[in-house]
């Protein structure tokens, strides 16, 4: 995920640069957002965390059943692998979740504000209305 967040940042500046050159008059509000307070506050992330290592330990779990001392060490290494595999794969779809979700609860706290644009805190120098707390109350 760390590595959209160049192409993200790109995308929003973009929007803003956009909104800025051909905004409507009236000055509509921007609203803030805070990725990491939402992932660290949010009750649904940290459910989806829950979930994350569960899978983890029942991977972790099923592969010390699978292979013990005896197994040949190539036979061992395909099985963590494969083990690896899986927890990351199920890593990618609970935070494609977690996107989806986010920008959900996004588009609901701006609309019901009545906010134009939304961008994330890390290409905001100053200004803007900070919704995180908003957001993060809407993921339950």
């Amino acid at each position: 995920m760390a590595k959209y967040f160049p192409w993200i940042g790109l995308v929003l500046l973009g929007a803003a640069l956009a909104w800025a050159l051909w905004g409507a008059p009236g000055q509509p509000q921007v609203g803030v957002i805070d990725l990491v307070k939402i992932v660290d506050e949010s009750p649904r992330a940290q459910t989806l965390n829950r979930m994350l290592m569960d899978r983890y330990n029942e991977l972790v779990e099923q592969l010390n059943a699978e292979v013990d001392e005896e197994t040949p060490e190539e036979e061992r290494a395909d099985r963590e692998r494969q083990a690896y595999s899986a927890y990351l794969a199920y890593r990618q779809e609970l935070e494609a979740q977690l996107q989806a979700e986010v920008d959900q609860a996004v588009q609901a706290v701006a609309k019901d504000k009545g906010i134009a644009l939304v961008v994330d805190r890390d290409v905001v120098r100053y200004g803007g209305e900070d919704i995180s707390a908003e957001v993060i109350s809407r993921l339950k």
